[in-house]
């Protein structure tokens, strides 16, 4: 894996808000579906083609990993993908991604905060403030750096 995008899934409302019982069964609402395709189409329209595209078993990151790969049409399509789903440490993760994505050259993981800010902040050795469907974009060799970061807010 040459390049990392990671992204915090786009917005969702609240539990009493969405009618659930459960915070894994929050939906994306209808603007976290726009901002995920559209920050989807960005990404694209910077050069980034990730062939897979690895996401949270909660459901606002199944569906703004669907969102995303709707616009990206990634190769190895989109898996779901149990270290990110906020509760282990950003080192697990870091290296379960690394472990997963080796064969691929680019791979996006669709998170929750604190942890994708937290994997961001572990490989990029800087903080990002990580809106819902923000991207940090990381260009992993030979050493990390950060190639771009994005929020919807500055699409507009």
């Amino acid at each position: 894996m040459k390049r990392l995008y990671l992204m915090r899934h786009a917005h969702a409302p609240t539990m009493s808000e969405a009618g659930v019982a459960a915070d894994a069964l929050r939906p994306l609402s209808e603007q976290g579906r726009e901002d995920a395709r559209l920050l989807a189409a960005e990404l694209a329209r910077r050069g980034g083609a990730p062939t897979l595209i690895l996401h949270s078993p909660l459901l606002r990151a199944v569906q703004t990993a669907a969102e995303v790969a709707a616009v990206l049409k990634p190769g190895s399509g989109a898996e779901m993908f149990a270290a990110l789903d906020n509760t282990r440490p950003a080192e697990e993760v870091r290296r379960e991604i690394s472990a997963r994505a080796a064969s691929v050259s680019e791979v996006l993981a669709v998170g929750h905060q604190p942890q994708i800010g937290e994997v961001a902040a572990l490989i990029a050795k800087r903080l990002f403030e990580m809106r819902p469907a923000a991207i940090v974009a990381i260009e992993l060799s030979p050493a990390p750096r950060v190639l771009w970061t994005l929020s919807p807010e500055q699409t507009q």
